[in-house]
């Protein structure tokens, strides 16, 4: 049954990429129950694999990696997850498709005395939790979109709902926190600012598409992209729109990064858009094949990694291809590029970002054969390791 179900939410899943492109292929829901991307921090590499198990993964930095605790245990799965574990300072937060949301010890890999589960998904069978878990870390508020249409809210020591808001349609999208409003996207077209503290709607935009991309905070503006072919700028206090780019041929499915001058916002078209703070374009990059993972800002420049299994490294104020790694292929890359470790305001102030530790200037990738890379960008592109998670050992 819960397989049935997964290939249910692939379906949706296909069904709205082939009406934007006929991108998706019969092997993406076969050979996998999820394309969580992996996240990174003190050390630790975290993935929920396709078997349905979060996995802690140890990084040494010199390309030994080894596990650390799989959960659970057993027989028992997560039924699988579709987005980015939350890393918090001694809890991992993990949504997952039986609707459950976990709070697992980082260093025992158990829930153990400090952490909980959340079943806020009742009928679970079809309708699932997609988006990322996001924190406030003042509020010690959880926030988490889901199949049920619902954006909830919940205690991040506890797990007790707080509230949940109802939108017209499905909530994949990963929300956004800034200023005590929580920014999200829905299916049923609209852009939703609610109280951070109710849930209370503040104010709503509507577009003309569906939207599943992560927004982003900049410069006083939420930029998200829709099923509409659209990336929009809107006022993050009124909701007014401030511009909107339509120079892409297809829709946006991944979230956009910035610098302080530039938004680089990924299509499904292959494209990379530059726009400056007016939505003028500046350049594009075309990657070659549709564009599915969040793009990540290093010092040298933009990493992209396209859906074919292409990483690039482009040079921000050109769009130029500085570098390229292209050993992945054909494993087809679904998940979005992280760099570690995430500062708290980083999603809603530059994109994703690399600082600090020994995976500085490292993003990782996971690709849909179940393995995981660490890529250097330091100097270019230079593959650290490759982590097979249905194997756990080292790619062959």
């Amino acid at each position: 049954m819960i397989l049935t179900n997964r290939w249910a939410l692939y379906i949706g899943l296909c069904l709205l990429a082939v009406i934007a492109l006929s991108a998706c292929r019969p092997n993406l829901g076969s050979s996998t129950q999820g394309w969580s991307p992996a996240v990174a921090g003190d050390g630790v590499v975290y993935v929920a694999t396709q078997q349905g198990k979060l996995k802690a993964l140890v990084d040494d930095g010199t390309g030994v990696v080894s596990i650390k605790w799989i959960f659970p245990l057993g027989e028992n799965n997560l039924g699988g997850a579709f987005n980015t574990p939350l890393v918090g300072e001694k809890l991992i937060y993990v949504a997952a498709v039986d609707g459950i949301l976990y709070a697992i010890d980082k260093e025992t890999g158990t829930i153990g005395q400090n952490g909980w589960t959340a079943t806020l998904v009742q009928d679970s069978e079809n309708q699932h939790l997609v988006s990322g878990p996001v924190i406030d870390r003042k509020q010690k508020t959880i926030l988490v979109g889901s199949d049920d249409n619902h954006l909830y809210a919940v205690d991040a020591k506890t797990g007790a709902e707080k509230w949940k808001f109802m939108a017209g349609d499905k909530i994949w999208t990963t929300p956004v926190i800034a200023n005590g409003l929580v920014y999200f996207g829905s299916h049923d077209k609209n852009v939703y600012a609610l109280e951070l503290r109710t849930g209370d709607v503040n104010w709503q935009h509507t577009t003309g598409g569906a939207i599943v991309a992560r927004p982003l905070l900049w410069r006083d503006m939420v930029l998200i992209g829709s099923y509409d072919r659209k990336l929009y700028a809107l006022d993050a206090k009124t909701g007014t729109e401030v511009w909107t780019f339509d120079g892409s041929n297809n829709w946006f499915w991944a979230g956009a990064a910035a610098n302080n001058s530039l938004v680089f916002a990924p299509s499904m078209d292959g494209h990379v858009y530059a726009l400056d703070r007016g939505g003028n374009l500046r350049w594009d990059y075309d990657a070659g094949s549709p564009l599915v993972a969040d793009p990540v800002i290093v010092p040298r420049g933009l990493v992209v990694a396209s859906r074919e299994g292409d990483v690039s490294l482009i040079d921000i104020n050109t769009g130029t291809l500085t570098n390229e790694y292209s050993d992945i292929k054909p494993s087809e890359i679904l998940s979005p590029l992280f760099t570690p470790p995430i500062p708290d305001d980083a999603l809603s102030l530059t994109g994703i970002q690399a600082s600090g530790g020994n995976q500085q200037e490292s993003v990782f990738v996971g690709a849909q054969d179940g393995t995981v890379y660490r890529i250097q960008a330091k100097s270019g592109l230079i593959k650290v390791w490759c982590f097979d998670t249905e194997e756990e050992t080292a790619c062959k």
